[in-house]
C-alpha cells in the first residue's frame, strides 16, 4: 500500500506528541475529511467556517481545523470571506474551490 503524504494524509511537527497524535488520527481522517467536505459543499455560497463544521458534525474543532487545512491546501475548498465565530474573532469562510468544480466537469468530459 502506498503512504499518503501530507496534505492527503494528516501531518504532524518533528515532535513526538504531533507524530503520535497524527498517527493516531490518520485511520478515520479521510472519513472525517469527506464529512468536513460535504458540509462545506451543502452550505453553497454561504459557506462554513472550521468552527461552525466543527458543530454540525458534533465534533472538536482540534479535530475539524486540520481536516480543513488538508482540503484547503489540496485546493478542493478557497476562502471566501471572513466573519466572526463563536469567540468573537475572526474566522475564514469556506467554499467548494472553482478548481475542484472545475476539476469534477474535466474528469466526467463535461
Amino acid at each position: 500500500m502506498v503512504e499518503k503524504s501530507y496534505p492527503y494524509s494528516p501531518g504532524s511537527q518533528k515532535v513526538d506528541t504531533s507524530v503520535e497524535a497524527a498517527e493516531l488520527i490518520k485511520k478515520g481522517a479521510d472519513t472525517i475529511r469527506a464529512k468536513v467536505f460535504n458540509v462545506i459543499a451543502n452550505k453553497g455560497n454561504f459557506g462554513a467556517t472550521a468552527d461552525e463544521v466543527a458543530d454540525l458534525l458534533g465534533l472538536s474543532s482540534f479535530t475539524v481545523r486540520p481536516r480543513v487545512t488538508e482540503l484547503y491546501k489540496q485546493d478542493k475548498i478557497e476562502r471566501k470571506d471572513k466573519r466572526k465565530n463563536a469567540s468573537k474573532r475572526s474566522a475564514y469562510v469556506y467554499v467548494v474551490s472553482k478548481t475542484h468544480i472545475n476539476n469534477q466537469y474535466t474528469q466526467k468530459g463535461i
